[in-house]
Formats: structure tokens, C-alpha cells, sequence
């Protein structure tokens, strides 16, 4: 709003304001010693007009500390509590209504348009009892002389006092249009505010609307569903790991198992040449040492004792053939002892390489059980979580269609009921506004022609009151009728926002469920992985102990992987659940402003209505006035016309 428009507005302001305080005064000024009646009509007209501007001018001051407050918001705020404390106390409430709930409705005047209604009540029920003292004046003026120069001479008083009491009409139409003007500046000042407000909204208030949040909301999803398929990526990695690693660990076990044959091989062929060798140099030595020691013997008594050749020869044979016993008893002694410690040896390994393979077997079935049970539980509480929030959101969603199609029906059959009353009680008043005109007009011809005129211009002063009441209906027709067309656009757009928070819903329900097979599909694969690692890792330790700590500790570096991903996997489900709650917060946002609509939607509409209802009992209560007032000058006619015939 530029200074030019908002200097023209309070000119504006100021020259209705003191127009309208002028003409009272003018009116009042005509009343005074003339008749106190009409002059106290006047003085509560002014009264009531300037209840009607205090209050538009407390208005105009409330939407000029908020452009005030506007003006001085310069850099982006961290909270909205801050600001608003500059903003006055009431209008706290709605402009944080309007920037979080996105085109809240603010506070109007609450007096002014029915003080504006009341004006033109006044003025009129000024002019009928001023109308009904007149009828009283000439009606005794009529009865007091038979003679028609001093009938109109009696009759000249009250039809001059007539036009004194349609002053007080001239002072309430005049306020009320002065009054209607100045809420109309006061309005307009009030919408170019709120749209400053629109758009600071729009600009540097937007992070505490709510179509920020919905898009906070709807970027954390977003960041969610991007971060699903890095985790699938991480695990197919880490599965494509561990297959690499068990295919390196089949070809280390198979190298190291015919490394181990082919030591196995060449240490018992070592050890049968060792013994070969140590038989051959012992024979050899036992028989170099004994023809060392037979030679001297032989050469001494080779001549003497030549008959006992024979018998020292098989002595001979004997000790050799008793050497030879004793070294191979001794030879399979030592064979035995060396099998039985290699059979031992390898009897001892192989247990404890069953025993290691029995613990780790054991250990990798029950971290195969516990992540199972995990991966259960969490796939469990997730399907749980997401079921639970379908059934709540998809149930709120049922409750508010019913609750806003019983209101629209409500609304509907209201204003349907409203209209048709309306229309039925204009069409009897103007009836009997129309038998009440023809029935005066023949009981006024029988006056004769010098009452005529007179008559004539007190039957259009009538007749102009019931138009002006016709008229002030017509106008509060139009505004019911603009009132149920901004109903039906605000019921449009509920309608609209809960279709696209069905739709969002829908969306949400939707990524959740890709979300739940992913994370089935993920938990599958590598449960079928875990088992064929398993049972390749369990088919692998069996041929090898010896690489035993290497596999514990990768075991222990793949149970560490796989809990970062069941981590990973609880804080996407985390990330879900914080992602709901905010959704189901925003939802409750949209509820609440939904429910302050309709609530100040019925209290416009029951205002309205009552307005309505007193306006026109005003004007049925004044009618009855003027009928009974009318038959009661009816009568006396009556009585004249006869007593003359």
C-alpha cells in the first residue's frame, strides 16, 4: 500500500466521519424546541453512530500497527513468537492462523454492520411514531370542527410537524450510508494489509507455513527413498564381499591342503630313507667290525684250527642271523612308536579342529538365529507401524468427508429454510401492505378533495418506509447470497485440500509399500546369503584349522557389517516414523483450521440470520403499528360519514 492510498483512505475516513456527524447535527438542530421526541431520536442516532466509528477507528489503528509491524521485519526470523509480539494482541492469533494455515480468515468489526442496520431502524421508527402523532393530530383535528376551513386550518400544524419527524429517517440513512463507507475504507485498508502479509508470507515467512513443513515432509521421504537403494548397493557390496572372501578362502584351503599332502609325502619318504640309511651304515659297521676282529683270530689259528672252520662258521652265521633279528625288532619298535605318534598327533589335530568347527558352527547358527529373529522383528514392527498409520489416516479421512458433508447438508437446508421464510414473509407484507393501501385510499376519497393531496403525500411516505425496509432486505439477500457462495468456494477448496491429502496419503501408503518389499526383498537375499556362506564356511573350516582366527575374525568383521546394516535398517525405520508423525501433525494442522472455519462460518451465518430476523420483525412490528393506527382512523370515519348521510 502505497503512502498516497493510505493518506487518501483517512482523508476519506475523516470526511464520512464528519459528514455524517454534520448532517445529525443539522437534523438535531431542526428538532430543538420544536420536539424533544425526534430530537432524542436524533441524539440516540448519534450515539449509536459514534459507537460505530470508535470502533471502526480502534479497527483502523489495530491494521496500522500491523503494517507497522510489517515495515519492520527486515531480515529472516528464527521464530514467529518474536515477531509477533509487535503485532497487536488481537491479531496474534489470526496472523499466525493465516501463516501457518495458508488464507485463514481475520476479524472483522463486529458492530459496524449491525450498527449500520440499526441507523436506518432508527431513523424509520422516528418517522412512524412522528407519522403516528401527526394521524393523532389531525384526527383530532377532524373531530373537533365540522366547518372545512377550520379542518384545514387545524390540519395545517401536524401535516408541518410531518416533515419535522422524517428527519430522523434523513439522520439515520445519512449515518448509516457515512458509517458504511467508513467500514468499507476500513476494510480495504485491511485486505491491502493482509495482502503484504500474503506476501511476506510467500517470501520471508514461508518456513512457518505449512506448505513448507508439507515440503519438508515430502524432501525427508524423498531423502528416505534415495537412501534405500545406497543401502542396497552397501549390502550387495558387502554380499559380493563376503563370496570374494569364501571363493579366496576355498583356494587358500585347497593350496594349503596338497601343500600340507605334498610335506606329508616327502617327510615320511625323508623318514624311510633316514632309516634305510641308518640300517645299511649299522650293518655295515657290524660287519666291518667283526672281520676286523675275526681277521687276527683267522690268521693266527688259520693253520691250527682248520678242522673247526666248519663249526665257527655257523657259529658265525648264528651271531649274524641274531644281529639281524635284534636290529629289526628294534627297527619295527621304532616304525611303531613313530606311527603311534603321528596317529596321535593327528588324532589330537583332528578333534581340535572338530571341536573349533562345532564352536563356530554353533556360534554362526546362532548369529544366523538372531539376525533372523531381528530382521522378523523388524519387518514385523514396520508392517505394524505402517497398517496402524493407513488405518488411523485412512479413518480420520472418512470422519472429516462425513463431518463436512453433514455440515454442507446442514448449511444447505438452512439457508434453503432461510430464503424460503424470507420470501414467504416479504410476500405477505407486501400483500397487506397493498390491501392496506387500497383500503385507505377509498376510505381517504370519502374526505372529500381538500384532504386529498395531503393524503395523497402521507400514503407515499408509507409507502416509501416499507420500500426502504424491502430494500434493506434485498440488501441482506445479497449478502446471504454472497455469504453461501464464499461458503460453498471455502467448502470447494476444503474439498480440493482433502483430495490432495488423499492423494498424499495415497503416495505415502504407496512408497511405504515399496519401501516394506525392498527391505523384504533385502532381508531374503541375505538371509539365503548368510546360509550358503554358512555352509560353505562350515564345509571350508572342516579341511583347515589352522586358518580358524583368521575366519573368527572375519566372521567377527561381517557380524560387525551386518549389525551397521541392521542400524541402518532401525534408523530408516526411525527416519519412517518421524516422517509420519510430522505428516500426521501437518494433518492435524489442516483439521484444526478446518474445524476454526466452520466454527466462525456458523457464527457469521447465525449473526446474519439473527440480523435478518430482527430487521424484519422491526419492520412486521411497524407495519402492525401503522394498520392499527389506520383502522383506528377508519372507525371514526365511518362514524362521521354516517352521522352526515
Amino acid at each position: 500500500m502505497t503512502p498516497e492510498t493510505s493518506r487518501f483512505s483517512r482523508i476519506l475516513f475523516v470526511l464520512a466521519f464528519v459528514t455524517g456527524l454534520a448532517v445529525v447535527g443539522w437534523v438535531a438542530s431542526g428538532f430543538v424546541g420544536t420536539s424533544a421526541f425526534a430530537l432524542g431520536m436524533t441524539v440516540l442516532i448519534g450515539l449509536v453512530y459514534l459507537a460505530g466509528a470508535w470502533e471502526l477507528l480502534r479497527f483502523g489503528q489495530a491494521t496500522a500497527q500491523l503494517r507497522a509491524a510489517m515495515g519492520t521485519m527486515g531480515q529472516p526470523l528464527n521464530r514467529l513468537a518474536d515477531w509477533l509480539q509487535g503485532v497487536p494482541a488481537t491479531l496474534q492469533d489470526a496472523v499466525r492462523q493465516r501463516i501457518e494455515n495458508e488464507r485463514s480468515a481475520f476479524p472483522g468489526p463486529a458492530l459496524t454492520p449491525y450498527l449500520v442496520g440499526l441507523l436506518v431502524m432508527l431513523g424509520m421508527l422516528g418517522t412512524f411514531l412522528g407519522m403516528v402523532v401527526t394521524f393523532k393530530g389531525a384526527v383530532f383535528a377532524l373531530e373537533g370542527s365540522a366547518d372545512l376551513t377550520a379542518i384545514r386550518s387545524a390540519l395545517a400544524a401536524p401535516i408541518k410537524g410531518l416533515g419535522l419527524s422524517f428527519g430522523t429517517s434523513v439522520a439515520g440513512v445519512a449515518t448509516s450510508a457515512m458509517l458504511g463507507l467508513m467500514a468499507t475504507v476500513a476494510r480495504r485498508e485491511r485486505a491491502q494489509a493482509l495482502r503484504a502479509l500474503d506476501l511476506l508470507a510467500a517470501t520471508t515467512l514461508r518456513p512457518f507455513t505449512a506448505a513448507h513443513q508439507r515440503q519438508q515432509s515430502l524432501e525427508a521421504l524423498q531423502r528416505q527413498a534415495d537412501a534405500l537403494p545406497a543401502a542396497a548397493q552397501h549390502l550387495q557390496a558387502l554380499i559380493g564381499q563376503m563370496e570374494r572372501r569364501s571363493q579366496q578362502l576355498d583356494e587358500q584351503l585347497l593350496a594349503r591342503q596338497a601343500e600340507f599332502q605334498r610335506e606329508a609325502a616327502a617327510a615320511y619318504t625323508a623318514l624311510a630313507q633316514s632309516v634305510q640309511r641308518s640300517l645299511s651304515d649299522s650293518l655295515v659297521a657290524s660287519a666291518r667290525a667283526a672281520s676286523d676282529g675275526l681277521q687276527p683270530v683267522v690268521q693266527q689259528a688259520m693253520a691250527g684250527i682248520a678242522a673247526e672252520s666248519s663249526r665257527l662258521h655257523e657259529g658265525v652265521s648264528q651271531a649274524v642271523q641274531a644281529q639281524l633279528a635284534c636290529l629289526s625288532s628294534q627297527f619295527g619298535a621304532t616304525a611303531a612308536t613313530v606311527a603311534d605318534t603321528w596317529t596321535r598327533a593327528l588324532a589330537q589335530h583332528e578333534q581340535g579342529g572338530r571341536q573349533l568347527l562345532q564352536g563356530l558352527a554353533e556360534s554362526l547358527a546362532a548369529f544366523n538365529h538372531s539376525f533372523d529373529e531381528r530382521a522378523a522383528r523388524l519387518v514385523a514392527q514396520t508392517e505394524a507401524l505402517v497398517q496402524n498409520r493407513a488405518e488411523s489416516e485412512a479413518a480420520w479421512t472418512r470422519q472429516q468427508g462425513q463431518r463436512m458433508d453433514e455440515l454442507a447438508a446442514l448449511w444447505r437446508s438452512e439457508l434453503a429454510a432461510l430464503r424460503s421464510e424470507e420470501a414467504q414473509r416479504g410476500e405477505a407484507a407486501v400483500q397487506r401492505l397493498a390491501d392496506l393501501q387500497a383500503a385507505l385510499a377509498t376510505q381517504l376519497a370519502t374526505l372529500g378533495c381538500a384532504l386529498e393531496a395531503p393524503m395523497a403525500r402521507l400514503m407515499q411516505a408509507a409507502a416509501d418506509a416499507p420500500r426502504a425496509a424491502a430494500e434493506v432486505i434485498a440488501q441482506l439477500r445479497e449478502q446471504m447470497g454472497l455469504l453461501a457462495e464464499r461458503d460453498n468456494a471455502t467448502l470447494a477448496e476444503r474439498a480440493d485440500l482433502i483430495g490432495q491429502i488423499g492423494n498424499l496419503l495415497q503416495q505415502v501408503q504407496q512408497t511405504t509399500g515399496e519401501q516394506r518389499a525392498a527391505i523384504e526383498h533385502l532381508v531374503g537375499s541375505a538371509t539365503g546369503v548368510l546360509d550358503r556362506v554358512g555352509r560353505q564356511f562350515a564345509d571350508t573350516v572342516g579341511a583347515q584349522a589352522e586358518r580358524a582366527e583368521v575366519m573368527a575374525g572375519q566372521a567377527a568383521t561381517s557380524a560387525a557389517q551386518l549389525a551397521s546394516l541392521g542400524q541402518a535398517f532401525e534408523q530408516g525405520t526411525r527416519q519412517l516414523a518421524a516422517s509420519h508423525e510430522q505428516l500426521a501433525q501437518s494433518l492435524q494442522h489442516v483439521q484444526a483450521a478446518i474445524e476454526q472455519s466452520l466454527s466462525r462460518s456458523d457464527e457469521q451465518l447465525a449473526y446474519y440470520v439473527a440480523q435478518a430476523r430482527e430487521v424484519i420483525d422491526l419492520s412486521i412490528s411497524a407495519q402492525q403499528g401503522i394498520i392499527d393506527d389506520l383502522r383506528r382512523l377508519k372507525a371514526p370515519a365511518r362514524s362521521t360519514t354516517g352521522a352526515a348521510q
